[in-house]
C-alpha cells in the first residue's frame, strides 16, 4: 500500500472522528498524527462546513464497507446492509435538495406523481370539457353565411368563396382550423401574402382558446395535446 493511500485512509478516519465529536487533540493522539496536520486537514477540507447529510452519508459508507468486506455474513448483516443502502439513497436525495433541488428530490412519490401528471397533460393540453366548450362557442358564434361555409366543408375539398372585404373570413377560418385540429388531429397550414398576415390566423386561434377555456397556447408552431370529445 502506498504512502499516499495510507495518508488518505488516516485522513478519512480523522474526519470521521471529528464529525463524531472528537477534538483535534484527541484525534491526533489516537491516530498518532501531529496536531498541526489534523488541524490543517480540518481547515483545508472545511470539516465544520460539511452538511449533516454528508456526515451521515460518510458514516453509512464506512459501515457498509465493513459489512460488505466480511467473508461470512449473517442474516442480521444482510438486513443491516439493506437498511444502510436505503439510508444512503435517502441522504443522496437530501444532498440534491440542499444543492438547489425541489421537494421531488426528497420524496420519489412526488416526482412520480408529477411525471404522471406531465405525461397526462403534456404541452398545450385541452381536457375533454374544454373541447366541448370550444365546439359550442365556435358554432354559436357563426353568422348564417359562415354556417354555409362550415356546411360546405363536409362535401367539398376546395371551397372557392367570392366575398366582400372585412366580413370575418380570417376570423372564421382560424376557428374552423382550430376545431379541425382538435377533432381530427390534422395539421393546419396558413398561406398568406406575408408571414405577419399568416400569423393573424394564429393570433385568432390563441385568443379564441384563451377566451373560452383560459388556456394559453404556446409555441410556434403550436402543438396541441387534447382529449377528443
Amino acid at each position: 500500500m502506498s504512502t499516499k493511500t495510507v495518508d488518505l485512509n488516516i485522513r478519512n478516519q480523522a474526519r470521521q472522528k471529528y464529525w463524531q465529536g472528537y477534538a483535534v487533540a484527541e484525534i491526533s493522539r489516537q491516530l498518532e498524527v501531529p496536531y498541526a496536520t489534523v488541524d490543517s486537514w480540518k481547515r483545508r477540507e472545511k470539516w465544520d462546513d460539511a452538511p449533516v447529510a454528508l456526515r451521515v452519508e460518510s458514516a453509512i459508507d464506512i459501515r457498509l464497507c465493513q459489512l460488505i468486506n466480511k467473508t461470512e455474513k449473517t442474516e442480521r448483516d444482510f438486513n443491516e446492509i439493506e437498511l444502510l443502502t436505503k439510508s444512503l439513497e435517502r441522504t443522496a436525495r437530501i444532498r440534491r435538495y440542499e444543492a438547489g433541488g425541489t421537494e421531488a428530490d426528497l420524496n420519489p412519490k412526488i416526482r412520480k406523481r408529477n411525471q404522471g401528471k406531465q405525461q397526462k397533460t403534456g404541452k398545450n393540453f385541452l381536457p375533454e370539457q374544454a373541447v366541448k366548450e370550444l365546439n359550442k362557442a365556435f358554432k354559436s358564434s357563426l353568422f348564417p353565411y359562415q354556417r354555409v361555409w362550415l356546411e360546405a366543408r363536409d362535401n367539398n375539398r376546395i371551397r372557392n368563396i367570392l366575398k366582400s372585404r372585412q366580413i370575418g373570413a380570417t376570423w372564421y377560418f382560424a376557428r374552423e382550423a382550430a376545431m379541425d385540429a382538435i377533432a381530427n388531429g390534422t395539421n393546419q397550414i396558413f398561406l398568406s401574402a406575408s408571414k405577419a398576415q399568416a400569423h393573424v390566423f394564429r393570433q385568432y386561434i390563441l385568443q379564441f382558446v384563451k377566451d373560452v377555456t383560459g388556456v394559453e397556447l404556446r409555441g410556434d408552431p403550436i402543438t396541441l395535446s387534447f382529449c377528443n370529445s
